[in-house]
């Protein structure tokens, strides 16, 4: 049990709180955990989950990995249309946060029902039901544009959620190789993601830069100097993806992304400079 997150171990007090009162449905469990983290502030004491829109309201692909994982490792049972821990769960929950399961066990308390719960999150966090199936909402007036995002530093759920608040309807991945040590942003699961959330996946290598070139690179410096290198070779002769990009852009909203929280420190910026330069668009940075 050591190994353990923070989060997964208050999941399980999540999941034991609401089963003792009769509603630890899968539902119930991941609306109380965003709750967790929206008004109990949970993520202040512990590294936590992060929520995105989805079909049903506020939703984390995390957590779902989470509780798969929990239940491998026999931590969790499904009992019916419930979630239930076993004895091995109780005793790792049992050593979850002091000050976060304190703020559980309040928690777990205030909704009888799914539905009671679900009226709750929907009028309080409208934001979070962009994308439910529940609710017909007015179509929305969204104005194109160029964005760019890295995702160093996000899991998948907070990256989702910036893309979606944006109103992002392409990702323009512009990664040499669309790998990534993160394995929810390696090309298949991250089109598999967007494509869940109505977001378009596209990927254009050939704006991209060879990894080995940045291997040894640790300055901003050295940074500008490679990129230098970049914008009078690379950019030079793939004027027509860049092409490409600006006329999406002036159709709808797209992001380019890559790697690299700080666009200063990413090719992608320079791609933004030169949209900005030669087509005198603004491109907006995530």
């Amino acid at each position: 049990m050591k190994n353990l997150t923070h989060k997964q171990r208050i999941l399980l007090k999540v999941v034991d709180g609401l089963f003792e009162m009769g509603n630890s449905s899968r539902f119930m469990v991941v609306k109380n955990l965003f709750l967790l983290a929206h008004e109990e502030r949970v993520g202040s004491l512990i590294k936590f989950y992060n929520f995105f829109p989805y079909k049903y309201g506020p939703f984390s692909n995390v957590c779902y990995a989470d509780i798969s994982k929990l239940e491998s490792e026999g931590l969790l049972i499904e009992a019916g249309k419930h979630l239930a821990l076993t004895d091995k769960g109780k005793q790792a929950s049992i050593t979850a946060n002091r000050k976060a399961s304190l703020r559980t066990n309040r928690a777990v308390k205030r909704f009888n029902s799914d539905r009671e719960i679900r009226e709750y999150v929907y009028r309080e966090f409208p934001e979070y039901t962009v994308k439910s199936e529940l609710i017909k909402l007015p179509q929305k007036q969204v104005i194109p544009g160029i964005f760019t995002i890295g995702y160093e530093g996000k899991d998948i759920d907070s990256f989702l959620n910036n893309l979606i608040q944006n109103d992002i309807g392409i990702l323009i991945d512009v990664r040499k190789n669309p790998f990534s040590m993160n394995f929810n942003f390696t090309k298949k699961k991250l089109t598999n993601f967007l494509n869940k959330s109505d977001i378009q996946y596209l990927h254009i290598p050939e704006l991209g830069i060879e990894g080995r070139l940045r291997d040894n690179l640790s300055t901003l410096k050295e940074y500008q100097i490679l990129f230098k290198q970049y914008e009078t070779t690379t950019l030079e002769t793939q004027s027509g993806e860049i092409k490409q990009i600006v006329d999406l852009g002036k159709k709808q909203r797209i992001a380019l992304m890559c790697f690299e929280a700080n666009k200063d420190f990413c090719h992608r910026g320079i791609i933004a400079e030169n949209i900005e330069r030669q087509h005198e668009l603004g491109v907006v940075h995530l």
